[in-house]
């Protein structure tokens, strides 16, 4: 594998606000240099700086809240000309022309402005639209920007180098500090697009400085507070907007950090997490509203506390105001989870992993460490409904926001899964896995990525859901909210469910389970494949279903891979006394709509197997649907249950089934109903199944396997003997057994 060569960037900024400018630009330019890349900054703030001959010379080019102005325009129609891959790049919701209501701000302004303000969104969707992806600072904006059918990464706002330095050395002075019998509240607010966040902390704010006399308020910036505050005269002070290192200084010298924003507001919620990243850097205590940013980045009760309504924010403030300790005990928490996910290195090791997503051509291979700390026309749609998440919710101060973990657990496990279909065959190795391990102590905790049924399932339906038609699993059942609680270790299940995980903070170390190459899922389909394709090079651990996956993605990705183990639940699939006529009968796993299955194949196959042996019985099973009907006659069985199946194939002498990607359980499952097998001679099959011993493979095209066919229904020693040695094999592939492989692997990576 070739080592990542030197990538040169340009970012271009379209936005002059300083600390949007710094967080997005200036600290993305930093990483890259970390990482040994070229990065230059360019401040486009107007049309007029706009020089499309400057990006040229790059491999890699990010525009960040820009417009498509004409000559931004000019700029993406010159960097396509070249090939080179276009990023925009936003850290607010300003391309969703349908969402311009939830900007609070846009209520103030005139109607001639509110008509300028529509064009500018509508100006930046054009951009992203133009662009060919978008990176963002939070899940939802990845979220919405997907919804755009466009592929888009979440690359979260972090501290830079010379941010952490000044924040260090103000933590310092802090600890050396010589208590103070006052009790600073403070909050910055950037714009005047705060006063309706502001808000939500206002009613308590006002019950606890009448309440406690100790008790200050420090407003930095612009904010049209409240009359009642005038009351309480020296006790609320005002501070003028400043640049970042004055407001880290003054930040340093309040106790509790206030982050209020306007809940159930889509705007609010796609925010990033900055406000706890900058009062944690610093020493300071926070209470936030109980809203996307925060919940995904702070643990209540832990290292901040989160509120939802006046009580719980009176609350909160309440018990911090009385006790230094907690907030010490808080502040100290918060300062750890800056280090451990929103320092530059950590974002640097991040953005590694990130890279070959957006330019798989010019770096390929990712440091695993850097994985630690809804679109149209996919068969497992994530649809953001109504435009809302659901917002968890518990009780502040009875709990914490984690469950406790049961005390014969060893692991506790997040799993990110697509809604489930009955009778998938992924999805029943997903759940006998997660049923293992479980059984096996571990604290499995599901989280059902929902798109068409379950939109509205609640836990115990998609438990009692899953219970009906995969089994009893012994797992927690919730639906996914865009946030999952802080684990030992997270896997994601299925592509989009790693565009989901990749963009969280908790979590712990991120695996990737994968039980089929999913990039064959969408031939002609570039954007799909590309993305599918993508999610194998963040980083993440894959654990793959078979040898031959784990090869491949180390191979063509440069991705860390472990396998497990093929297996059969024999307690299932077995020989089946059924009544048999007196002519022979072969099975075809049919599936028209799947192309990895082969089905033309099968049917050029079929024809001169039925011309070779007229009296054979062909069973089709797997799909009503069979587009293209057969000249012979077959019986189609269609979809059937697992009892069904074990049946049929104990009725059958021989049978068919194609796997062009990673093999099939199918095979696995008629062999242990002593079902002789013919599959497609390929090395998905090494070290897995042996011809002429417990499979016969054949080569991929009709005439051989016809012969293999023919071979098999004609020569009965050979079929038997198979069909034996197949048997014996499958009692030893246990399901239980792979999972062990699965915990073997989490132990292992435990230990480092």
């Amino acid at each position: 594998m070739d080592q990542p060569q030197p990538t040169r960037c340009f970012i271009a900024s379209g936005c002059s606000i300083a600390t949007t400018h710094r967080y997005r630009c200036i600290h993305l330019q930093e990483q890259l240099a970390a990482l040994g890349h070229e990065a230059h900054v360019a401040e486009w703030f107007e049309e007029a700086a706009v020089d499309s001959t400057e990006a040229l010379g790059y491999d890699l080019i990010f525009l960040y809240r820009l417009p498509l102005w004409p000559r931004i325009r000019q700029v993406i129609d010159e960097t396509r000309a070249r090939g080179k891959p276009l990023i925009f790049d936003t850290d607010d919701l300003i391309f969703e022309p349908d969402l311009i209501h939830e900007h609070r701000a846009v209520e103030s302004l005139t109607p001639e402005e509110q008509t300028m303000h529509a064009e500018g969104v509508r100006g930046y969707l054009a951009t992203l639209q133009a662009c060919d992806m978008t990176v963002t600072a939070t899940p939802l904006l990845a979220e919405l920007a997907r919804a755009k059918a466009r592929p888009a990464y979440v690359h979260r706002n972090a501290l830079g180098t010379e941010m952490l330095a000044y924040a260090d050395e103000l933590y310092r002075s802090r600890q050396l500090r010589s208590a103070s019998s006052a009790v600073v509240i403070g909050y910055g607010s950037g714009t005047a697009t705060h006063d309706v966040d502001f808000q939500e902390a206002a009613g308590a704010l006002l019950h606890v400085l009448e309440r406690f006399r100790e008790a200050e308020l420090w407003i930095a910036g612009p904010l049209a507070l409240p009359l009642e505050f005038e009351g309480f005269g020296e006790r609320v002070r005002r501070f003028p907007l400043t640049d970042w290192r004055d407001w880290f200084e003054l930040a340093s010298r309040m106790d509790i950090a206030l982050a209020p924003l306007e809940i159930n507001n889509v705007f609010c919620r796609a925010k990033s997490e900055i406000k706890f990243v900058e009062a944690a850097a610093v020493g300071a205590a926070v209470v936030a509203s109980d809203v996307d940013p925060f919940i995904d980045s702070m643990t209540h009760g832990h290292d901040g506390l989160l509120a939802a309504n006046e009580k719980e924010w009176t609350e909160a403030l309440t018990v911090l105001i009385q006790n230094a300790d907690q907030r010490r005990v808080l502040a100290a928490a918060a300062r750890r989870t800056m280090l451990q996910h929103y320092s530059p290195s950590i974002r640097a090791a991040q953005l590694a992993a990130l890279l070959p997503q957006l330019a798989p051509s010019v770096s390929r291979r990712v440091d695993p460490a850097a994985a630690r700390g809804s679109t149209a026309n996919t068969p497992r749609r994530s649809l953001i409904q109504s435009l809302d998440f659901v917002r968890r919710a518990s009780a502040m101060f009875t709990s914490t926001r984690r469950e406790a973990r049961p005390r014969e657990a060893q692991f506790r496990i997040n799993w990110l899964i697509p809604e489930p279909i009955p009778g998938a065959g992924g999805d029943v190795g997903i759940f006998r896995i997660i049923r293992d391990l479980a059984a096996f102590g571990h604290d499995c905790q599901v989280h059902v990525v929902p798109y068409r049924l379950m939109v509205n399932f609640s836990a115990e339906q998609i438990r009692t859901h899953v219970r009906e038609h995969f089994g009893v699993t012994g797992a927690r059942y919730h639906r996914w909210t865009g946030h999952i609680d802080d684990a030992d270790c997270s896997f994601a299940t299925f592509w989009p469910t790693v565009e989901n995980l990749t963009g969280l903070v908790k979590g712990g170390r991120r695996y990737y389970l994968v039980q089929d190459f999913e990039p064959a899922f969408y031939e002609g389909d570039p954007h799909h494949t590309l993305r599918s394709e993508n999610t194998y090079r963040t980083g993440l651990h894959c654990i793959t279903l078979g040898p031959w996956l784990a090869r491949l993605l180390r191979e063509r990705y440069g991705a860390t891979a472990d396998h497990f183990d093929f297996a059969v639940d024999t307690s299932i699939y077995s020989p089946r006394p059924v009544e048999r006529e007196g002519r022979q009968r072969l099975c075809f796993y049919a599936r028209p709509s799947t192309p990895r299955r082969g089905y033309e194949l099968g049917i050029a196959a079929l024809t001169m197997v039925k011309t070779r042996c007229p009296d054979v019985e062909i069973v089709f099973f797997g799909s009503s649907d069979l587009i293209r009907e057969p000249s012979f006659p077959v019986t189609n069985c269609g979809k059937m249950n697992v009892d069904q199946l074990a049946e049929l194939y104990s009725s059958c002498d021989v049978g068919v089934v194609f796997s062009l990607s990673n093999p099939s359980f199918v095979p696995f499952e008629m062999m242990a109903c002593r079902c002789a097998v013919v599959e497609i001679a390929s090395e998905r099959w090494q070290g897995v199944l042996t011809h002429g011993d417990d499979a016969w493979l054949a080569e991929p095209a009709p005439a051989a396997v016809a012969d293999a066919i023919v071979r098999l229904l004609e020569d009965k020693v050979t079929r038997d003997r198979i069909a034996a040695n197949a048997y014996q094999r499958t009692r030893k592939m246990d399901w239980r057994q792979s999972a062990r492989q699965i915990e073997a692997v989490l132990l292992r990576h435990a230990r480092r």
